[in-house]
């Protein structure tokens, strides 16, 4: 069986169910999508970045979970008013396991702010806040009230690419992010995008790498076409 690591999220503020017993975490619809591509999900706490080279020798293949927004440190900006909050600790590990699992050759899904983070950690940089940031805004990019698992917002397909199996053009997603790719990395290709723009997916198939800025995993609770997203990815571990 395939094994597949997954960082886990952590936290870092006291809650009434812990209150400082604080524990690190990953959503189940995560689980759930690698359990039903028929691989093995494997969670990461977050470590110590020298240590990655062991947990990426321990799995096939990395997905990247979302969550805060990634710290403008990482692409020589300081905070915009606007930022979100971020976690220093996180944002070193899962650059350093982004950078260890292309070392290693074995593939990489990015989902949400992990597409981001392999954006940031190849060299690329982002928009802190797209209200605020991005003229051309015309979508809403996160959805919320209305419920995670319903698809709001039309994708357009930029060329052929690692989705063409499993989507066609004005294919509707989720969205809940207020960061963007403003700049793309080097060898990062351009796979879809929003009606307004936005980067949607991006793909490096030379090196395995895979991401986009939707949930998929959300999706899985009202649709099982969204699975197909996961088998794909699984597909593509040698």
């Amino acid at each position: 069986m395939k094994k597949v690591g997954i960082p886990s999220n952590h936290l870092i503020h006291p809650n009434k169910h812990f209150g400082t017993n604080y524990v690190d975490y990953i959503q189940k619809n995560y689980i759930n999508g690698i359990i039903g591509a028929a691989a093995l999900p494997i969670v990461f706490p977050i470590g110590n970045p020298d240590l990655a080279s062991e947990y990426i020798n321990s799995v096939d293949a990395l997905v990247l979970a979302g969550g805060q927004d990634v710290s403008p440190e990482y692409f020589g900006e300081e905070p915009h008013i606007n930022l979100h909050e971020t976690d220093r600790s996180r944002d070193a590990f899962e650059v350093a396991l982004v950078l260890e699992a292309i070392q290693q050759e074995k593939p990489i899904l990015g989902i949400c702010r992990g597409l981001q983070i392999i954006n940031v950690a190849l060299g690329g940089t982002l928009y802190q806040d797209l209200n605020s940031q991005y003229e051309n805004l015309a979508v809403k990019h996160n959805q919320y009230p209305t419920k995670w698992y319903t698809p709001t917002h039309r994708l357009l397909l930029t060329r052929k690419s690692w989705l063409d199996s499993i989507l066609d053009n004005h294919h509707l997603v989720n969205s809940f992010h207020h960061q963007a790719v403003k700049t793309l990395a080097d060898g990062l290709q351009l796979d879809a995008t929003s009606s307004d723009g936005i980067v949607e997916a991006i793909s490096d198939e030379s090196r395995d790498i895979y991401a986009v800025q939707w949930h998929p995993e959300m999706l899985l609770m009202a649709n099982n076409d969204a699975q197909k997203l996961f088998n794909l990815f699984i597909e593509k571990i040698r």
